[in-house]
Formats: C-alpha cells, sequence, structure tokens
C-alpha cells in the first residue's frame, strides 16, 4: 500500500493519529513450517485421513502452514465511525494455513479468506470446499484471537481460547506464535494478512502466483467478525495499490445482525454497547448474509435494504431447514475437535450420536453458489437472485409452517419444496437422552401423507425433485455440480422410502443342519436385509434376529431382519457361516429376494460377520462387525495365552491354573479369578499382573462405569486391567480344544522383552516395576527360560479354517470397538485394520469401556456408513458418536495366507 493510498484510507477516519499499521510497520511470513511424523498442523483446514483430505488430494491441492508476524494498533471508539488509537504498534506472530493448487499455473487468482473460530481454533473449511477446490481458488485460515468468554473458561491446564491452544498443541512448533491479551489487534491483523495476501511477496504462501480478487467469509461469532469489520469502517481503511478495496466481497453466515452476537467488540475492554439496531454500512464491495432459521427468527430490527449495484450490493438470504451448526452435509470433520478430543481434553464434548440423519437441506451449497455470484457481482455486475425472508408468526415466536411441518418462505431448497422428511430438533430420546444442539434432523413422515404428495411413488417424486433442481441451478441458487450430487442423493434416498418389496410378515424355519432360523419385514421394507449373528454361547438358544432393543427402530426404518441359531452352541463358526448363508436362501424363497444385505453382528458374531464379508463369492453386499473377535481364532487365542503364561509363571505358579488341554473352564476362571484378586492387593502382584495385561493385549481401561484413566495414571490402569484380566486372558478354552481336538495355541519362540518392546506401553510397566522394588529384566529371564506351550498340527489347522480371517473382505466392511474393551481386545481391531486394503475396510472406534455395549445409535451410525460406502464406492468421515483411533499393536497377528506370530 502506497503512501498516497494509506493518506487516503486514514481520511475516512477522520483522526491521523488512527492510520493503519499497514501503512508503516513492516509484516514477515516465517514457513511454510515442516510436517514430520511428531511435528503437524494443529487446526488444519483438512485433516489427514479424512475425506476432505481424499478430496484435496484429487484436486491436486496442498496445504501449508505460516506463521506471520507484525504490529498492529489496539482501537477506541469515541462515536461511531471515528476510531483512535488505543495501544500503538502491539507486537504479534499469527498463524495462517494456505490451501493452493499445486501447480500454480491452475490458480485463478481468487483467494478465499477465513478464520479461526476464537473457541477451540475451529476451521470452517466445510462451508466452501468444493467450490474452492473446482474453480483452482484459495482459501487463507487465519487466526485472530478469541474473546472474552474462551478466555475466562480457559485454564492453563485446558484452554479453550484459541490463541491459548497453539504452545498447548505443540510449544515447539508454535514456540513464536504469540498473540496479546488484547483480541482487539484482530481488525488490523485481518487487514495486513489481506493486504499481504493480495500483494504476495517473494516468500510468503503464494509466492509468486497472480492474486486478483479476495473474499472474506465467516460463520457465526466469524460473520459478526466481518459485520463489525465493515461497520467499524475497516473495509475503507484498507485499500489496494489501485485504490479499491483490499477485500472485494463479503460471505456473512449465520450470524443475526439484530442480537448483541451480531457484533465483535472493538476490543477487549470496550464497554457494553447496544448496536442491535444499527443497520450494515453500505460500502464499495458487495456483502450477501446467509442465516439459519436459528438467527433469522431474530432479526427482528430493520435490515439494510436490498440493492443490485456490486458497489454498495446488497442480499439477505434466509435458509429454513437448517439450524446454527448444519451445513446439510453429512459427517464433516472439524480437524481441531478430533486432535483436542484426541489429547483428552475436557471441553470437547463427544459427538452426539442420534438414530434419526442430519438435515440434508444444503446450507453449504447454497453458500457455494453465493461465493460464485458474488464473484460475478464484482466481474460482471450481474445481481444475484433475491429471495423472500422467512414467514414468521404473528407472535415473532416461530415460523409459519406447512402441511409437513417445515419453515415457510426463504431460499426454497428442493428438499424444501418437495420434503421426505420433516427438518426439526429430535427428541433426547432418539440421541441416546442427549440432545445434539443447534442442529436439526429428518424426522420421518406417515407413509400416508407421502403418499397423497407423490401418487406416482419414488418416479413420481425423483423426477420432480430433479426437475427443481434444475430450476434453482438456472435461477442460480445452486452450482451444477452440486445439484448433480444432490440429485444422486436424492435417488438414493427415494429408494429407501419408496421401496416396498417382497410381503411382510413373520417366518421361520429349519436349514439343512438342523439350524433354526427367524426372520421379519415390516410393511414398507426398504429393501434391505440385515443378517444378524450372536455373539458366543455355551448354550443353545432361540435364533436372534437382533438385540431386542433394537428391534423396533430398525423395523421403523424398514429394514427386514433375519438370523439363526446356527445349529450349534459354543465356538460354532463352523456350523455358523453356512448357517447364515442358508437363512440368506431361506428368506429370499419367503419374502423375495433382497435388494441389499448386510451382514452385523457382535463379539464372536463379528467374527462371523467378518468370515461372511471374505467369501470369495459373497452373499452380502456389506458388513459391520461389532466388538468382534476379528483377530480370528488362533491370534486372539495365542495373545490370551501369552498373558495368562506370564501371570501364572511370575505370580501364580501354584494356583493350579490351566493355560491349555482345559479340563473345567468355569473352575479354571474362580482359580485365575482368585489369583488376581491377591494380586491386586500388593505393588509386588499389580506389577506383574500390568505386564501379564500388557503382554495380553488387554488394555489400561475396561469398565463401562469407571471414568478412563490419565494416560500416566499407572495405578487405575492396572485397576482396569485387573477387572477385566481373567475375562480377556482366560478365555473359554474347553469347547474350542474338543472341536479342534487339540490345543491350537503356543508361545514356543515368543520373545517376551521383545513383545513389552513392541506394545508401546513398557513405560508403565517399568514404573510399577521400580515403585514394587522388582527387577523387570529378572521376570523377564523367568518368562525366557519358562517350558514352553506348544500346539498341534491339526487342531491349528481347524482353527485356521474355523476361522481365522484374511483379513481381504471381498465387500466393504466396517469394524466398530471400544477403546476400552478388555475382552475382545482393540489390538484385535488394529491388526486387522493393519493387514487390511483401506478402500475395503474401515476401522472404527467408541469412546467407552466394557464389551458389547454397542448403543443402538451407534449401531445406526455403522450401519449408515457401510450403506454410505456401498452406494458412494469410498468411506466417508465417521458418524457422529464413532471416530478414528489407533490402539496398541496386535503381539500375536495371524491371518489366513500368512505367518502367525
Amino acid at each position: 500500500m502506497n503512501r498516497l493510498m494509506c493518506l487516503l484510507a486514514g481520511l475516512w477516519l477522520i483522526a491521523a493519529a488512527a492510520l493503519s499499521p499497514a501503512c508503516a510497520q513492516a509484516q514477515l511470513w516465517i514457513g511454510p513450517l515442516e510436517q514430520t511424523a511428531h511435528s503437524h498442523i494443529f487446526s488444519p483446514a483438512v485433516l489427514p485421513g479424512t475425506a476432505e483430505d481424499a478430496a484435496m488430494r484429487r484436486a491436486d491441492y496442498v496445504q501449508e502452514e505460516y506463521l506471520l508476524s507484525g504490529k498492529a494498533n489496539v482501537y477506541d471508539e469515541a462515536e461511531p465511525g471515528r476510531l483512535s488509537v488505543r495501544t500503538a504498534d502491539v507486537p504479534y506472530t499469527t498463524r495462517l494455513v494456505i490451501v493452493r493448487p499445486r501447480d500454480s499455473r491452475r490458480f485463478n487468482g481468487i483467494v478465499q479468506l477465513g478464520f479461526s473460530h476464537p473457541q477451540f481454533a475451529g476451521a470452517q473449511w466445510g462451508r466452501i470446499d468444493a467450490h474452492v477446490l473446482r474453480t483452482g481458488s484459495a482459501y487463507a485460515l487465519l487466526v485472530i484471537g478469541g474473546d472474552a468468554g474462551t478466555r475466562v473458561r480457559s485454564t492453563k491446564q485446558w484452554p479453550v481460547t484459541t490463541p491459548l491452544l497453539f504452545r498447548w498443541y505443540d510449544p515447539a512448533r508454535y514456540a513464536a506464535f504469540d498473540w496479546p491479551a488484547d483480541d482487539g489487534i484482530r481488525w488490523d491483523v485481518i487487514g495486513q494478512a489481506a493486504t499481504m495476501l493480495r500483494q504476495p511477496a517473494a516468500n510468503g504462501p503464494l509466492a509468486g502466483m497472480r492474486v486478483r480478487r479476495v473474499y472474506m467469509s465467516g460463520w457465526s461469532f466469524l460473520g459478526s467478525t466481518i459485520r463489525s469489520w465493515i461497520n467499524y469502517g475497516f473495509h475503507e481503511r484498507y485499500r489496494s495499490a489501485s485504490g479499491g478495496p483490499v477485500i472485494d466481497g463479503y460471505l456473512i453466515g449465520i450470524s443475526a445482525g439484530a442480537v448483541n452476537a451480531g457484533r465483535v467488540p472493538l476490543n477487549s475492554a470496550e464497554p457494553f454497547r447496544d448496536r442491535m439496531r444499527d443497520p450494515l454500512r453500505s460500502i464499495d464491495s458487495p456483502v450477501i448474509e446467509l442465516t439459519s432459521e436459528m438467527e433469522a427468527i431474530t432479526n427482528i430490527h430493520s435490515m439494510r435494504a436490498e440493492s443490485d449495484r456490486a458497489s454498495g450490493g446488497y442480499r439477505i438470504y434466509e435458509l429454513g431447514g437448517v439450524s446454527h451448526s448444519d451445513s446439510g452435509i453429512a459427517g464433516q470433520v472439524r480437524s481441531a475437535t478430533l486432535q483436542l478430543n484426541a489429547r483428552r481434553h475436557p471441553g470437547m464434548e463427544p459427538a452426539v450420536a442420534c438414530v434419526v440423519d442430519d438435515t440434508d437441506v444444503p446450507m453449504r451449497d447454497i453458500a457455494q453458489a453465493a461465493l460464485a455470484n458474488l464473484d460475478r457481482w464484482v466481474t460482471t455486475g450481474k445481481a444475484p437472485p433475491r429471495a423472500e425472508r422467512l414467514t414468521v408468526t404473528a407472535d415473532g415466536k416461530d415460523y409459519r409452517r406447512d402441511r409437513f411441518g417445515n419453515a415457510m418462505g426463504g431460499i426454497r431448497a428442493a428438499q424444501l419444496d418437495l420434503p421426505l422428511v420433516r427438518y426439526a430438533a429430535p427428541e433426547p430420546s432418539q440421541c441416546g437422552g442427549k440432545s445434539p444442539g443447534r442442529a436439526l434432523k429428518q424426522l420421518p413422515l406417515d407413509h400416508a401423507l407421502l403418499a397423497a404428495e407423490y401418487p406416482g411413488g419414488k418416479a413420481d417424486y425423483v423426477r420432480r425433485f430433479r426437475n427443481r433442481l434444475d430450476i434453482l441451478v438456472r435461477q442460480g441458487w445452486l452450482l451444477r455440480p452440486d445439484a448433480e450430487r444432490q440429485k444422486r442423493e436424492a435417488q438414493r434416498k427415494a429408494e429407501v422410502v419408496f421401496a416396498v418389496a417382497g410381503r411382510p410378515g413373520h417366518a421361520s424355519g429349519t436349514l439343512p443342519g438342523d439350524a433354526q432360523w427367524r426372520a421379519e419385514v415390516p410393511e414398507h421394507w426398504n429393501g434391505t436385509l440385515l443378517l444378524w449373528s450372536r455373539g458366543y454361547s455355551p448354550r443353545l438358544g432361540n435364533p436372534e434376529t437382533v438385540p431386542a432393543a433394537w428391534r423396533a427402530e430398525l423395523l421403523a426404518k424398514g429394514y427386514g431382519l433375519a438370523g439363526s441359531d446356527y445349529g450349534a452352541a459354543g465356538w460354532a463358526l463352523e456350523e455358523a457361516v453356512p448357517a447364515q448363508i442358508g437363512t440368506i436362501a431361506a428368506f429370499t424363497e419367503r419374502f423375495g429376494k433382497p435388494k441389499r444385505v448386510i451382514a452385523w453382528g457382535n463379539s464372536m458374531g463379528g467374527l462371523v460377520t467378518t468370515a461372511l464379508a471374505e467369501q470369495l463369492r459373497p452373499r452380502v453386499d456389506g458388513a459391520v462387525a461389532m466388538c468382534p473377535s476379528i483377530g480370528g481364532a488362533l491370534g486372539m487365542m495365542n495373545l490370551a495365552l501369552d498373558g495368562a503364561f506370564a501371570f501364572r509363571t511370575l505370580q501364580a505358579p501354584d494356583a493350579g491354573l490351566q493355560l491349555v488341554n482345559i479340563a473345567d473352564d468355569a473352575g479354571n476362571g474362580r482359580a485365575a479369578s482368585a489369583a488376581v484378586a491377591q494380586a491386586a492387593q500388593t505393588p509386588q502382584g499389580r506389577a506383574r499382573l500390568a505386564l501379564a495385561g500388557v503382554l495380553g493385549g488387554v488394555p489400561g481401561w475396561t469398565r463401562r462405569d469407571h471414568p478412563q484413566p490419565a494416560e500416566d495414571d499407572y495405578l487405575r490402569q492396572v485397576e482396569e486391567v485387573a477387572a477385566t484380566f481373567v475375562a480377556g486372558v482366560f478365555l473359554p478354552r474347553q469347547d474350542q480344544e474338543s472341536r479342534a481336538a487339540g490345543v491350537f495355541s503356543w508361545n514356543t519362540g515368543i520373545d517376551y522383552t521383545r513383545q513389552l518392546d513392541r506394545s508401546g506401553r513398557r513405560k508403565m510397566v517399568e514404573a510399577l516395576y521400580r515403585d514394587a522394588g522388582l527387577d523387570l529384566s529378572a521376570d523377564l529371564a523367568r518368562l525366557a527360560s519358562a517350558p514352553r506351550i506348544s500346539a498341534v498340527p491339526q487342531a491349528v489347522e481347524y482353527m485356521r479354517r474355523h476361522y481365522t480371517p484374511s483379513a481381504r473382505p471381498t465387500v466393504p466392511l466396517v469394524s466398530v470397538q471400544a477403546i476400552g474393551d478388555g475382552m475382545t481386545v482393540p489390538s484385535l481391531q488394529q491388526a486387522y485394520a493393519d493387514a487390511a486394503d483401506p478402500a475395503g475396510f474401515d476401522s472404527l472406534w467408541i469412546n467407552a469401556a466394557g464389551h458389547c455395549g454397542m448403543s443402538l445409535e451407534h449401531a445406526l451410525g455403522a450401519l449408515r456408513h457401510v450403506e454410505t460406502r456401498i452406494e458412494a464406492g469410498a468411506w466417508s468421515n465417521p458418524p457422529a458418536g464413532l471416530f478414528h483411533y489407533r490402539a496398541a499393536p496386535m503381539l500375536r497377528p495371524c491371518f489366513r495366507g500368512g505367518r502367525c506370530e
């Protein structure tokens, strides 16, 4: 910015002392910061391993991190439009992430500037991501401080406000990050960063690239920040070298101008001022405001008049069917949320899992079209379309609603004009007793209402929906690629809503081999059969079609249910797989061929499910294995043997514990329980119990009704190991050995010192041994010299067939496990994930303890996850309540066709 432009900018505010630091102070880019396995970006726009990351890579984009250093003023406002400098030349170093085309020749010259939220450093990439990647634009994510509320709630141990999180997260990487206590510097920081992005330096994020236009967008607090930036006069203050604005246009998202939250204080010491009646100032760049149901109803004061001219242009858009937190795109990742959850930050509330889906009213798609229209407005003068406001009732407390229960007026997305659901807040009972807050869900409508609205059924609905989308594209409300995606989604949704296949009712019967099967189909069957595989049971019971507590909800959603009793109790893998395949055939004969079969089951049933997914000619289309014995018979039982062997050898050599050739599982379990209880009473016993637990893969959190111990709370962790040790390592063997006709587990050749090193948990064992005054090396030597157990080859081969997985599923398979399961220990799932092709297998986790405590909400999330994979051909991000995680490594992996360790 040259001196003349600085002077012109300063004259707008009259006070010469208020000249922007951008005119006089030099700013400096530092970066890009190196990313390594131990040092990576905190709160990036795109988190590695997510669907957003895959989209960025497909578009051949890169993400880099820079620091920006400079000096900025803190301002006061004596009266509206008249600023003075409160504190001059405050030094700062902030952070900027740039997402740009790898090949600079693909850059279209447009920078979309956004900001990190003041609470937990939230990034808002998911609001405009597809538009950026499709057009060749760059996206800049700038940290602009915190706010009073987040600063008050922050502690040194657990910061909440964004400026304090960077050094907390990675002190070395962000040693230079320096944001002062007064967030009032944000206005100059925004202006300085925007100026530097528009006029790239030789070493900056866009070095060598020609920037033509910069647009600013923000949502919630950040949308309010934009409104304040404009109304305080900073838009005029920051000008380009040509005299035009540094920011060419603005998109203000989900921020209501008629509430206090619609304004951001000028500085951190500013007393409260009621600005709710202040209309948005007219400036020489166009502005679009886009709000949801939640904000629109609060806009009770006078709004600025809409204008079609680009200079001074203004649009106000209100969209029903969405609330404050909704983008209309399911499963979008908030990168900082996942990173802070991984650090167990107590301020991060786990995502609430519900039995009803998130709204699909496309706020994200409307926003992306708005940005495209904004650019057209600036470059050609063509104004964007206008929309009605949402229609409010006479008392101002709600919206007028149509016969479906959806808000009337506003932007008429196809989902609102041609509804299949009601968009509303769910009942807590639909979300595990919790409330998702600031988010709407898709609540079901009566089938009679849908039949009356769409007399031609699915074809009628799909035709009308597609036609409506084409109109929205022509009018400028949607971009064509987003409309085409919505058409595909509508087709899939219609398949579920309108499908009535086969004959509803109940059926049961006997399969070859005397297995019993049972099934039920609802009146409005969606064409999908869920094939349930039960867990291990020493006794044969009635065939299960699903856990009883889940039945009503699944039938209401239109799923057909079926299952068998396998025809045998115990480790019935030999009988289970053919019985389940026979159940599919019997179901088809009775009700007609399903459009899709999804196998699912828990514990041993999760391994049966895995076996069905690994068939070379599968009878299922996808599979969900829950709390599964997915490590298979050999790997799982070898790991258990190691834990039991170490415990008996070091702690209970005279307790009469049997490791193999079990004569009485129950009696052996009672003896093991007594020995574990005795060990837990002394430091020496706890240390050896910890070593045995680590070698057996038992995690340091196993009880559902106990909080997760801290990483360095080894005493509580060994208490958790003790609570489930017997169930986790003295697993039932009698039945398996009888079936296999011999011992099928072995520990010959196992180096337990190496196993401890591989576990990643040696630090805990060493600490407990040190506190107990024991010599860990001596105990490891005792294990090395103790007599080992050999297996019978024929028994091994039997258990390899019934069943040791190959980790090569032939249909999409998702496995879901609690991170604190002490029975089918987490390392079993981790081993499968390490061995399988991620294109066909996804490993999901629940932040909970205990064996097979899966909620219906989590189960439905996993089910929808695999259905989406079947339909879209790629995995989406994990659904609410489930996440990606890396468990401790499996120390005795064994897969069919590979070597057993």
